[in-house]
């Protein structure tokens, strides 16, 4: 087993968030689709690490988030969601998880990888926009709005996945 390298999930941290926040709400198209990729840096956290600091990760991650986007907890709440149910999930779509320290679309292979982040991309989205809109009502545009706002910031997830992944491991 390979051991998490903290500095390059600090590096990776630093290097989504100066991205993710100043466009946090300027990329919207067509006032339905969202990019809310700062959640990919929480679900491919390495698998090895305790869930107390995966719940306190992902409360921190989702309450810097809501100070720079002005929301009261909304995010921070859907990220601690996200980072209870993850390594179950993982457990789930992923057969053999021993060897598995890394989370990438390598590690777990391309199918693997829709199938385990693109659920938590959408019930992430999907928190967000329940809250935000208070409820059930509407629920034809609270469904195309975390649809095409989970595609959207999957995409996202998966090219910058990809450009982090060393082009050595990709082949």
């Amino acid at each position: 087993m390979s051991r998490i390298n903290i500095r390059e999930q600090i590096s990776n941290f630093i290097a989504l968030f100066l991205i993710q926040l100043p466009l946090i709400y300027r990329i919207t198209l067509w006032d339905r689709i969202f990019g809310f990729f700062y959640v990919g840096f929480l679900i491919l956290l390495p698998f090895r690490i305790s869930r107390p600091y995966l719940l306190v990760a992902g409360f921190l991650i989702g309450l810097i988030v809501d100070v720079f986007s002005n929301t009261p907890g909304i995010h921070a709440g859907a990220c601690v969601f996200i980072m209870y149910v993850r390594d179950l999930w993982l457990k789930i779509v992923i057969d053999d998880t021993e060897e598995l320290t890394n989370i990438n679309y390598i590690s777990i292979k391309k199918t693997g990888f829709i199938l385990f982040v693109f659920p938590l991309v959408l019930i992430h989205h999907f928190i967000i926009f329940l809250v935000e809109n208070g409820g059930l009502h509407l629920v034809g545009l609270l469904i195309s709005k975390t649809i095409l706002s989970s595609l959207f910031s999957f995409t996202i997830i998966f090219v910058l996945n990809y450009l982090i992944v060393p082009k050595s491991r990709r082949q």
